[in-house]
């Protein structure tokens, strides 16, 4: 049924429907008889539903308008994709309006509809497949990534710092609880965001700049694990190449912000570990910042260390004492506190991870036997692990200047685990380039000795004459 175009006005209403509404084992005819109980209406809800879909199907936004304008209001739970292609479709006409007016009303419809979807929530998962179902921190990302999109031009009232908040919100929930629907290029748009923080206060927002960097990084793995699950090789790579895009961003970002200046982050946390040495979740997040930026050997990281452990013991405490007593050449106390890191993890596929941890350590203070070692061990832990494992072992050979062997191990890491092989192919291929830059500086540094050898010959030769 194709319906006559008609203005609207502008604005979401919602009828009074209960929000914890559950329609498990419905389908959506049946759910519309419960919205509808009169026939006419019910009928006319289901045409809509048909010509929206249609209308979606073609990018005929404008007629997909109409009918998706009555289900939100009459039927809000006849389908999860009003609100998908809703989503979808006011994104678009929002992008496409010339209108200023216009575009700032579409736009507000828009948030309003990811503001819908939230509070209906648990009656729109109550009939959505387990794996198909969405949380409310997928919901808020997708909002946020529109947002930053579209906001600069369709709400006069944009902030950075109002964007910055939806995306946090949203990547919170999404830690909290986890969800499937996040997606690589909200990642990408939400560290994107942060950057833009940072440089408009380099100093007043560094602290939380590096604390995104590595949740940022945390969601990305979280999200290529995923990729472990599938027992297709095709949607396994799909989901690889999704999500390692948005991680060469945050790391590409992050080098360029300068961020990890090392006096800098010292000058933050020196201060600030003494005045919460009673905190222990801020002295465990200060020694993650700290030891993810290369401030492992400061006083102030072992000061947060010894702190951490009195309160209670705990791997990151353990790993930087041991780290503090091996750089004071106290190899038994080293020891003896990288054991106890080990005792205190759980599982084995903690340990293994821990055993990278520590030989990360090690190899930052030249100890390359030991942290060979550690890194056998994370593998005896958890087999599933060889994939970081050969990428710790390339930075290693890397470290010593080793460019041959750390591109074999590059070569293993990618075949044997599909979420480091980005990574993985990226640092082959800087170690490429610096062996062409060395190869053809040697070329150059060879002609020219060459040519200083021929004019020595040369003068040498006259000297005798004369």
């Amino acid at each position: 049924m194709k319906l006559q175009k008609f203005i609207i006005a502008a604005g979401l209403t919602i009828m009074a429907m209960p929000a914890m509404a559950q329609y498990e084992g419905t389908d959506t005819r049946q759910r519309i008889a419960m919205m509808l109980p009169d026939e006419a209406e019910a009928t006319t809800a289901l045409q809509h539903v048909t010509t929206f879909q249609m209308d979606i199907n073609n990018n005929d936004f404008n007629d997909a308008y109409i009918s998706w304008k009555y289900l939100i209001e009459k039927a809000p739970y006849a389908q999860v994709g009003i609100y998908t292609n809703g989503a979808y479709m006011l994104f678009m006409m929002v992008q496409n309006e010339q209108d200023k007016a216009k575009k700032q009303e579409l736009f507000k419809e828009l948030m309003g509809l990811y503001d819908l979807r939230v509070k209906n929530l648990a009656g729109l998962n109550s009939f959505t497949s387990p794996s198909k179902q969405a949380t409310d921190g997928d919901i808020i990302a997708r909002k946020a990534y529109d947002y930053a999109f579209l906001g600069p031009q369709a709400d006069p009232e944009f902030t950075l710092e109002k964007s910055y908040a939806l995306f946090s919100d949203g990547i919170k929930k999404i830690n909290e609880h986890g969800g499937r629907e996040v997606k690589g290029f909200v990642l990408d748009s939400y560290f994107r965001t942060s950057y833009a923080m940072y440089q408009k206060d380099n100093n007043g927002f560094r602290e939380q700049f590096l604390q995104d960097y590595l949740e940022s990084k945390e969601v990305c793995d979280k999200m290529l694990q995923l990729a472990k699950q599938e027992d297709d090789s095709v949607a396994a790579q799909k989901i690889v190449d999704e999500y390692d895009s948005p991680l060469n961003t945050i790391e590409g970002l992050f080098a360029q912000s300068k961020a990890a200046d090392r006096d800098q982050i010292i000058a933050i946390f020196t201060p600030k570990v003494e005045a919460n040495k009673d905190n222990l979740a801020y002295l465990k997040s200060a020694l993650t910042l700290m030891a993810a930026n290369d401030c492992d050997d400061a006083p102030v990281y072992y000061t947060a260390a010894e702190y951490a452990f009195k309160l209670e013991p705990s791997y990151e405490s353990a790993i930087a004492l041991a780290q503090k007593y091996a750089k004071d050449k106290d190899n038994v106390q080293s020891v003896k506190y990288y054991n106890e890191a080990l005792e205190l993890c759980k599982s084995d596929n903690q340990k293994g991870n821990i055993c990278i941890r520590i030989a990360n350590a090690m190899q930052k203070s030249g100890d390359f036997k030991n942290a060979s070692s550690y890194l056998d061990k994370a593998v005896s832990y958890n087999s599933d692990l060889a994939g970081k494992v050969f990428m710790q072992r390339a930075n290693m050979a890397v470290k010593q200047k080793d460019y041959n062997s750390a591109i074999a191990y590059c070569n293993k890491a990618a075949a044997a685990d599909i979420t480091v092989s980005g990574s993985a192919n990226r640092l082959k291929q800087n170690i490429q380039t610096v062996q062409a830059h060395n190869a053809e500086y040697a070329r150059q540094k060879a002609a020219y000795d060459k040519q200083q050898a021929e004019i020595k010959a040369e003068e040498d030769f006259w000297k005798q004459t004369k």
